[in-house]
């Protein structure tokens, strides 16, 4: 009895909202943490349905994952990560084609990566032993598109001197919306996808995140 009020309070407490933050709720979060079998040669990836500002949800990364698992584009029974970077959280940083760290990071290597919202799983892109993806040798950039062409979405990566490296601009690690603070997006392009771009945007403006199953 305990239980069902304390989950109908939950349930309760949770809203539903295109372009807030606030419906980033302990249900969302719970979801996040959901254990579910991994993939392996072939994994999911999509872009979210709704957009946020740069403070993601509740707990940076791990709102962002949150917001991820409770994303309406999700296939139900797996779990995704937010592919955000924060320094010492989240990161994949060194040379593409060379030597590179890894801190809880989204991509696995040698891994086939389709759209979810691709009901035939035929659209997509391999990565490569570094666990990034590298269409006609650009560095994080597919084959595919993830969504409408133009769209933007968080990343707080970049590469400098050729190397995959995070930004400062993070929007103070996913956790702030102020005019006055920026974070690195990524775009969808008109057959490729860009996941790492030099474009900023103030945090107080909303865009969508790129998923990734684990």
């Amino acid at each position: 009895m305990v239980f069902l009020v304390f989950f109908s309070a939950l349930l309760g407490a949770c809203k539903t909202s295109k372009e807030s933050n606030d419906d980033t709720t302990l249900l969302a979060i719970l979801l996040a943490q959901t254990a579910s079998a991994p993939c392996s040669t072939r994994c999911h990836m999509f872009l979210t349905s709704s957009s946020r500002s740069g403070r993601i949800g509740i707990g940076g990364v791990a709102g962002a994952d949150a917001v991820c698992n409770a994303d309406s584009n999700r296939v139900q029974g797996k779990t995704y990560k937010a592919m955000v970077t924060v320094s010492g959280v989240r990161e994949a940083l060194g040379n593409p084609t060379g030597t590179m760290t890894y801190t809880d990071w989204v991509f696995k290597a040698n891994t086939f990566y389709s759209n979810s919202i691709d009901t035939s799983n035929t659209t997509g892109a391999t990565t490569t032993s570094n666990r990034i993806f590298r269409d006609s040798n650009t560095t994080m950039q597919m084959n595919f598109a993830l969504g409408t062409n133009g769209t933007r979405f968080w990343t707080g990566m970049t590469i400098t001197g050729g190397n995959l490296v995070n930004s400062s601009d993070n929007c103070t690690n996913w956790t702030i919306t102020n005019a006055g603070i920026n974070g690195v997006t990524g775009l969808v392009g008109a057959s490729t996808t860009t996941l790492v771009d030099t474009t900023t945007d103030t945090c107080n403006v909303t865009k969508s995140i790129v998923c990734v199953e684990q």
